[in-house]
């Protein structure tokens, strides 16, 4: 079974207070094949994720707040394509990326070039599901 997954605009939902920053991702998860199809809208369940990230490694990553945005963006993108993967996309509306911290993450310089990811807002994947474990019976 293949899934398209479409991102909206995401939300900065830093709180003062806190160590980092954080931004919510929120996208639509429906079956490929019923693109198009008058079940698509019923079929389509809205979710969101949040990754954050701690101003330790921010500041050690040195990314423009554009930048941040898409580099936090393909860590959620990259995390919601894995669960998918296995099998493993939670009920639960809200998804929470494991924060990035300096210890998570610890090389000094970030991982992704901003320039080659593309802004969130309106991107669509694919994603095939893998195959259910043995014994799994789907309802």
């Amino acid at each position: 079974m293949t899934f398209t997954i479409t991102f909206e605009e995401p939300e900065d939902l830093t709180d003062l207070g806190q160590d980092g920053i954080q931004y919510s991702f929120p996208f639509t998860v429906v079956d490929s094949s019923l693109v198009g199809a008058p079940e698509e809208k019923s079929q389509t369940q809205e979710r969101r994720i949040i990754v954050s990230i701690s101003r330790s490694r921010l500041a050690g990553w040195r990314c423009s707040d554009e930048a941040l945005v898409k580099v936090l963006f393909e860590y959620g993108k990259r995390h919601i394509v894995a669960l998918l993967k296995s099998n493993d996309l939670p009920a639960e509306y809200t998804i929470r990326f494991p924060t990035i911290t300096t210890v998570s993450h610890p090389d000094s310089v970030c991982p992704f070039d901003p320039a080659m990811i593309d802004a969130p807002t309106g991107v669509s994947i694919t994603v095939e599901r893998g195959k259910p474990p043995i014994g799994f019976s789907a309802k």
